[in-house]
């Protein structure tokens, strides 16, 4: 059966930046595997924020009272076998259009309080339980530990949506991706053919494990080289 990828490209700079280009190569690898992908950028869909009304659950139950695109996102969420999310690191988090998509993800739970089977309080999901979900992410700076507060806040959020976690791509040096430093443009190359690995490896079923994370979490050059190149562009 052909799994159906969600893919939400949650970086304001769309095509222009690394985020997109580390998703692309993601879900050419996921095609690859016999998997077919739909990519949405919520910065070019009409989302309104949320207002913080909870009518998706007093009034008009499951469904969210603004008439916007997020109804028909929510309906591809519910119908989709894997979710993937692909952010830039934005002042240690996730984008504005990333969190202001997950807001409007309200009408999928139930408005009563429960205890999940590891004893935390939660609101049940509404619909399908146990989709797969990956994140990928970027980010400038070169240490590994500026994706933690993402990585909790991703972790929480599967965990709410009862998405069942298969790993991460996450890319230190992006900027090097865009690169025109030659040794830069080289490494990158051979990098990104690993990330197209890592999509049809999840495609094929197979979770993204820590192994292959060590592999895919590497330098693309040395740290003094890469501050190097990058304050030149400055």
């Amino acid at each position: 059966m052909t799994k159906k990828a969600l893919a939400f490209s949650c970086s304001p700079r769309a095509e222009k930046g690394t985020t997109e280009l580390l998703l692309g190569a993601f879900l050419l690898g996921y095609r690859e595997g016999g998997g077919k992908a739909r990519v949405i950028n919520p910065y070019k869909q009409n989302i309104a924020p949320c207002k913080g009304c909870f009518k998706c659950w007093t009034k008009t139950p499951g469904k969210c009272v603004i008439e916007d695109d997020m109804k028909g996102i929510l309906d591809d969420i519910q119908s989709a076998d894997d979710i993937i999310f692909a952010t830039p690191v934005y002042h240690y988090t996730m984008t504005e259009g990333m969190k202001r998509l997950i807001e409007r993800t309200m009408p999928l739970l139930e408005p009563r309080i429960s205890v999940d089977t590891e004893g935390r309080t939660t609101h049940a999901r509404i619909g399908p339980r146990g989709q797969r979900a990956v994140l990928v992410s970027t980010c400038g700076f070169p240490e590994l530990e500026v994706f933690d507060p993402l990585r909790e806040t991703f972790a929480r959020i599967c965990r709410m949506m009862e998405w069942r976690p298969q790993g991460e791509v996450l890319r230190t040096m992006s900027g090097l991706l865009m690169s025109k430093d030659p040794r830069a443009r080289e490494n990158s190359a051979g990098y990104l053919q690993m990330v197209a690995r890592a999509g049809r490896m999840f495609s094929e079923g197979t979770p993204i494990d820590a192994r292959y994370r060590s592999y895919l979490e590497q330098e693309l050059l040395p740290k003094d080289e890469f501050l190097r190149i990058v304050n030149e562009w400055f």
